[in-house]
């Protein structure tokens, strides 16, 4: 006698069912189904938010739940729910700025740090198994760090601030800055590596109770005093990087000539040697103005790529055998400048450098770099491969980017160039999971219509189709997802600042899951939160990532910090797909730049509630996950 037929979808094997809960278009849509009925509710939460979330996310390295303090089903409900704010270009600014008043600030800053000149270099660290935050900079010759531990979707977070006073260490104003600080997991706890302008790497304690304690210092030779007092340029540290790949930790730190590498060992001594040193005077430069600026580790520690600064090939990688190191010219460069007639192929902004991560947050050979010809472009250093790309701002094509920051496919942050701007792109490739998908149907055009400088309208083929039926999506769901409909966005930040001329240096974030992320900047730190516009004022419901937000980041530094808090009112402007384009410089009709101030307490009585909702230019204002 033969099998029986499956008489429903239920009697099907699970194997069958995880294929069509991992195929759901929207979160929406598996949980109606989670609810029909007791079997389909434990298949669901056993495996099927796994699958949808790994199917939707493919490139975002997704955290395995480990206890209760979050599910596969809290991952879909967070990661939806931010993609539908990225979408939307809901966020939301505050900055920390460090403050010019008060004995105490004065005694560890002292007169020249009392005007916050400082280049900020900051790097965050989240922990989704304790919802605890770190957020470390280097602020001048001092390092500040702040803790901050989620509590629940309603409740005050637990936060704490700590500092390392750099003159009391004896270290000085301008010299001994610290330019690079990188938080590790070490056998003590936390760490954070910190590299300082005058050459010197060490590694110091990032927890609360013993915060700036040193643990070990690497052997970086710092420049004799002779050549500094000879007026010679001393072998400063250019960049430092870390890779941690289970319980490995790699460096790689970069000086003016050279490339020294360290295995950062479970039992870190007081003195740690590197295990691979590069000179690049003797192997690669061949004019004497060349320096290396920048090293980055690239698919999973196999490779580095570097930026060099006064060099006819500014993009470089080095190959770690076991045999030793070799060198090699990205030689795509030049062909990639041909292709899209880019007229200046030599100049790399030297801190654009990152890697692109394609698959679970592993990095691979696809690097993206900024260009000082407006120019942002992805490119795979070893094969030819069709991922080859090159953005720009299609609005203000010229200005280029100091600083980039990727979620892995999905899109980019840039920063920098033209003062306080912030623009968010995205990448353009096939994306599994678009938030509309969870939006009711409709025979209509998305709206608000963009603003688009040479993208064409795409052709309205579902026209008439009010519903999604039979494999053919109706028109709002099709053009939904098309790029013409989802350009990319600047967000204007200096109005708000008292130093309107200060600059991005750094941009960092605490993980692929965190729905925030921190802008180093001239005298103090950005944090971007994502959040959307609620539809009064105050809220009646929290506004911030349900499982992984902090509902009171907008609140004030504590005191006895250093610091001072302030809302940050953007104005936004959309810029067009990003592709560069042949003829990107001809005059185009400008976008409208929209006001983002905020309600009327944030920044006085001039401004309206309905500026507010502005900043959440959205299409519908619904979302994907509904719960009631």
């Amino acid at each position: 006698m033969g099998s029986s037929v499956p008489r429903s979808f239920i009697d099907l094997p699970l194997e069958i069912q995880f294929l069509v809960f991992a195929n759901f278009d929207c979160a929406r849509d598996l949980r109606a189904l989670a609810l029909t009925c007791k079997k389909l509710h434990s298949a669901v939460n056993n495996d099927g938010w796994r699958r949808f979330v790994e199917r939707s996310f493919p490139s975002l390295s997704i955290p395995i739940p480990n206890g209760n303090r979050h599910t596969w089903e809290q991952l879909a409900e967070s990661l939806t729910w931010q993609s539908r704010c990225w979408d939307r270009r809901a966020l939301q600014f505050q900055v920390l700025l460090h403050s010019p008043h008060g004995d105490e600030v004065r005694r560890h800053r002292g007169n020249a740090r009392g005007r916050g000149l400082f280049h900020s270099v900051v790097d965050a660290h989240f922990d989704p198994a304790t919802h605890e935050e770190l957020v470390v900079w280097g602020a001048g010759e001092d390092i500040v760090g702040r803790y901050r531990e989620r509590q629940g979707p309603d409740k005050p977070s637990k936060s704490s601030w700590h500092s390392v006073n750099g003159k009391e260490l004896g270290f000085r104003a301008a010299y001994d800055d610290v330019n690079s600080v990188k938080i590790v997991n070490h056998h003590t706890g936390r760490a954070v590596v910190t590299g300082r302008h005058n050459g010197t790497l060490s590694l110091i304690s990032a927890e609360p109770d013993r915060f700036g304690q040193p643990i070990s210092e690497f052997k970086f030779s710092p420049p004799e005093t002779s050549e500094i007092n000879n007026g010679s340029e001393p072998e400063n540290l250019s960049s430092l990087d870390v890779l941690q790949h289970g319980s490995s930790t790699r460096i790689a730190a970069a000086t003016r000539n050279g490339l020294a590498i360290f295995d950062l060992p479970a039992d870190a001594t007081t003195e740690l040697e590197p295990s691979a040193t590069f000179d690049l005077k003797t192997e690669i430069f061949s004019l004497n103005t060349s320096r290396l600026s920048r090293a980055k580790w690239m698919e999973q520690g196999e490779t580095v790529a570097l930026a060099l600064s006064g060099s006819p090939d500014p993009l470089r990688y080095l190959s770690l055998t076991p045999t030793g190191i070799t060198h090699h010219t990205a030689a795509k460069n030049a062909s990639i400048a041909a292709q899209f007639e880019l007229k200046d192929n030599g100049n790399i902004c030297p801190n654009s450098l990152e890697p692109v991560c394609r698959t679970g947050g592993c990095r691979t050979s696809l690097l993206l770099s900024a260009w000082r010809d407006g120019t942002i472009r992805l490119q795979d250093l070893r094969t030819p491969s069709p991922f080859d790309a090159v953005y720009q701002d299609n609005v203000d094509p010229w200005v280029d980017a100091e600083a980039l920051m990727t979620y892995g496919t999905e899109r980019f942050v840039a920063g920098g160039g033209d003062g306080l701007t912030v623009k968010i792109f995205d990448f353009r490739w096939e994306r599994p999971y678009h938030h509309t998908s969870g939006l009711p149907c409709l025979n209509s055009l998305p709206f608000p219509g963009p603003s688009q400088a040479f993208l064409k309208n795409p052709t309205k083929s579902n026209l008439g189709n009010e519903k999604c039926k039979q494999g053919r999506a109706c028109q709002y769901h099709e053009l939904s997802k098309h790029i013409y409909y989802r350009p990319n966005a600047k967000f204007y930040l200096s109005r708000s600042l008292i130093n309107s001329s200060a600059s991005i240096w750094s941009l960092a974030r605490g993980s692929d899951i965190s729905p925030n992320f921190y802008i180093g900047i001239s005298g103090g730190v950005i944090e971007a939160n994502l959040e959307p516009c609620p539809n009064n004022y105050p809220p009646d419901r929290p506004t911030t990532d349900p499982n992984f937000g902090f509902p009171d980041w907008r609140g004030r530094a504590a005191d006895g910090s250093g610091y001072m808090s302030r809302q940050v009112s953007p104005a936004l402007m959309e810029i067009g797909d990003g592709y560069a384009y042949k003829h990107n410089d001809r005059p185009i009709l400008l976008p409208r730049l929209q006001d983002c101030g905020g309600p009327p307490s944030w920044s006085g009585p001039i401004l309206k509630l309905s500026n507010y909702h502005r900043l959440d230019m959205n299409y519908q204002t619904r979302g994907d996950f509904v719960w009631d």
